[in-house]
């Protein structure tokens, strides 16, 4: 009698711990990402180095960069000052975690994380 209330709570658990793991992955990337994107020396620059700044983020929290959407929005040009939207999405599959798999959308729950910051004002630029 106690051991499927044992065994739900370990999956909930599991469930939770995964979710909790990714969410905190999705906020350091698309932090970094955009951190990377505001310093660039150069406004072509931007968009490239946060993406590589992401994904090596990804990368130290063992998941593939591959499934995540990460992408770098300026709310207008690279001047100076101008607002960064950076936002990295995952939809995390939890479908090998017992009776989880009828609760999540489909296979997976989609996670999202969102950093804004603004370009740099002081930045130097090494020409």
């Amino acid at each position: 009698m106690v051991m499927p209330l044992f065994l739900m709570i370990i999956a909930a658990l599991i469930f939770f711990g995964r979710v909790l793991y990714v969410k905190i992955a999705l906020d350091m990337a698309s932090y970094d990402a955009c951190r990377a994107a505001v310093e660039a020396l150069q406004p072509g620059d931007g968009v490239s180095q946060g993406l590589i700044a992401g994904r090596e983020t990804l990368n130290g929290f063992h998941l593939n960069p591959a499934g995540v959407n990460l992408a770098i929005t300026p709310a207008g040009g690279w001047d100076r000052g101008t607002p960064v939207q950076c936002v990295a999405t995952y939809d995390l599959f939890v479908g090998d975690v017992p009776g989880v798999s009828n609760i999540a959308t489909g296979s997976g729950v989609p996670l999202e994380s969102t950093t804004w910051s603004r370009v740099e004002l002081w930045r130097s630029d090494w020409r």
